[in-house]
């Protein structure tokens, strides 16, 4: 009796990706491989090194601040608000986007999950929420931990906890609508930060209805008993309403944008 031959793998012909875009009825909106593969990917590599850097340096300046200048609660506010929800958020955000999402697309290793029958948006959302996750250890905790240094009253802490959250949360769904619509999603999201936050939204009034910076910044001046007084940006409701809706617009947008790709056979 002949034995046949064992099959012969059949390569993935170049077309449109299966579809995806439906997870099963009553299956979780969320993929737990996706999740561990995430987190693996995070933690693993030497980018971890860089999210790490931030929050050594931003303690490094809060105690240089504590030891060398007395700083009352309004330029503590201003100080964390500026290099915080500033900087350390969106750029603690475009390493994890670019590890987790552009890193992927660029070395082709998103297709092994692309053509598993996993729905798109949870695809796009598990990494979103990984993210997520990233920016509140290696950003939005550590500015909370300056801020109990530098100035515990006035419910500041927890102000920059919140504000800083609001922030991550529209800017994670910024970079990863980012990461997957442009082929060089590093430079978009970095134009974005540079121009649109840093630049242009500080400088032009009406646009700050359009800025994650903003949105975290009225989040902490209404949480912080030190400028409660003060005019804010935009609505506190407005900000928080609008991070989410970000969030969730950047990860359905991404989802669908992944769902109309092609493979390609080199």
């Amino acid at each position: 009796m002949t034995t046949p031959p064992p099959a012969t793998p059949q390569p993935v012909p170049p077309g449109p990706l299966p579809a995806g875009n439906a997870a099963p009825s009553g299956t979780s909106p969320l993929s737990g491989p996706v999740v561990r593969l995430a987190l693996r990917s995070l933690l693993g590599r030497a980018r971890v090194l860089l999210l790490l850097a931030l929050p050594v340096l931003l303690i490094a300046l809060t105690l240089v601040q504590q030891r060398f200048a007395a700083m009352d609660g309004t330029a503590t506010q201003n100080f964390l608000s500026t290099f915080g929800i500033g900087v350390v958020v969106p750029v603690v955000t475009l390493i994890c986007t670019t590890t987790l999402i552009s890193t992927e697309f660029d070395d082709g290793s998103i297709i092994q999950l692309l053509v598993k029958p996993i729905s798109r948006v949870a695809l796009v959302l598990s990494k979103a929420l990984v993210i997520l996750g990233a920016v509140v250890v290696f950003g939005v905790l550590p500015l909370g931990i300056s801020a109990m240094v530098l100035h515990p009253g006035d419910g500041l802490p927890l102000a920059i906890v919140a504000g800083s959250a609001v922030s991550g949360v529209a800017y994670v769904g910024i970079f990863t609508a980012l990461a997957v619509a442009l082929r060089r999603s590093v430079v978009g999201a970095l134009a974005y930060w540079l121009i649109w936050e840093s630049t242009i939204a500080g400088l032009i009034g009406p646009t700050k209805w359009l800025s994650a910076r903003s949105w975290g910044t009225s989040v902490l001046q209404a949480a912080s008993d030190v400028t409660a007084e003060a005019a804010q940006p935009v609505p506190t409701a407005y900000a928080v309403l609008a991070a989410l809706v970000v969030l969730a617009g950047g990860v359905l947008l991404a989802g669908r944008r992944i769902v109309s790709m092609t493979l390609s056979v080199d």
